[in-house]
């Protein structure tokens, strides 16, 4: 459990290091972020991988046995997840984490959950189903923040700017949702990539694709005008340690959820506990963007119904992992 809450606590907290530069386009982030997350999830594999005892399968034993199915498994996950990712970037941008993040978590909750409970089973399906609405409901009254906060602020031609962020992370969120379960499935089995190699894997597929997810929204913006991806160059050190420093906690984040969801050990989560408390820690980042960011302050209605949406979204978290 201690690997779980280090897991949520992670994953919840890195896009602060997005939002700490709103000058530095996330589409260039994104490339500092997969760099950090690759390195981050292989050095933990060749190291912390490999002191099991002589009992325990190391990573470098995991990948002498594993099937190049299994691997393949695991890097597509990476590949759907930095999809779905970047769309959710795209909204942290737009609408803000107080509204991206909520929103993409409680989408990516529904998609995972239905995922895995489909294929694999659920012990108590009232529960774990139940949690499914209630992010569902968690969902509706982002998008009824999303309308007091339009409202505050209008805009005079198009589509307001949080509403473009709210649709990309309900798009995005469940593509990234799909994503977890997709690397999993390489995990398992007697010739599985194991905890550890998933990670590596996963974070391997999230690199493969990132150039290209980054170049098609360079050329297709959701905001301002198409730019070249030789801007990269022209980032500062600050800006670049940003996306490292965050592709790095998206690593360790990840290493710890699929060990601790790898059932290796006494009293070990069951998956789909793992990833109702994943999306449910989400909801720390979300916070940090109400009160660190100070995100919608002159619409007190959108803060108090994204707050309703936040506890909507925890509370469907603790159903799913109870049922679980």
């Amino acid at each position: 459990m201690l690997l779980l809450a280090l897991a949520a606590l992670f994953w919840s907290t890195w896009p602060n290091l997005q939002r700490a530069d709103r000058k530095w386009r996330f589409e260039l982030y994104a490339l500092d972020f997969a760099f950090g997350a690759l390195i981050s999830a292989a050095l933990l594999a060749i190291t912390t991988g490999n002191a099991g005892s002589s009992n325990t399968f190391t990573f470098d034993d995991t990948l002498t046995v594993a099937s190049k199915r299994n691997m393949a498994f695991a890097a597509g996950g990476g590949v759907v997840y930095c999809l779905g990712n970047l769309m959710v970037f795209a909204g942290v941008v737009l609408a803000g984490l107080s509204t991206a993040v909520p929103v993409g978590a409680s989408m990516g909750l529904i998609a995972g959950v239905l995922t895995v409970a489909l294929n694999r089973g659920t012990a108590s399906p009232g529960m774990t189903y139940g949690g499914v609405a209630l992010a569902l409901a968690a969902v509706i009254a982002a998008a009824f923040a999303q309308k007091q906060a339009a409202a505050a602020a209008p805009v005079k031609k198009g589509m307001h700017p949080g509403w473009k962020g709210f649709v990309l992370s309900c798009a995005g969120g469940p593509i990234a949702g799909l994503g977890i379960p997709i690397s999993d499935s390489g995990r398992q089995g007697d010739i599985g990539v194991g905890a550890y190699g998933v990670a590596v894997f996963m974070a391997l597929g999230l690199f493969a694709m990132t150039p290209l997810v980054m170049l098609y929204f360079l050329n297709l913006p959701v905001q301002g005008d198409a730019a070249s991806p030789l801007g990269y160059l022209k980032g500062t050190r600050k800006q670049h340690l940003m996306g490292f420093l965050g592709g790095t906690m998206w690593g360790i984040g990840t290493t710890a959820f699929f060990a601790s969801a790898s059932g290796g050990f006494a009293g070990s989560p069951a998956f789909l506990q793992c990833i109702a408390v994943v999306f449910g820690g989400s909801v720390i980042g979300a916070l940090s963007g109400l009160f660190l960011w100070g995100e919608h302050a002159g619409a007190p209605k959108a803060r108090v119904a994204l707050m309703g949406s936040m506890a909507l979204l925890a509370l469907a978290s603790g159903m799913v992992f109870s049922g679980s």
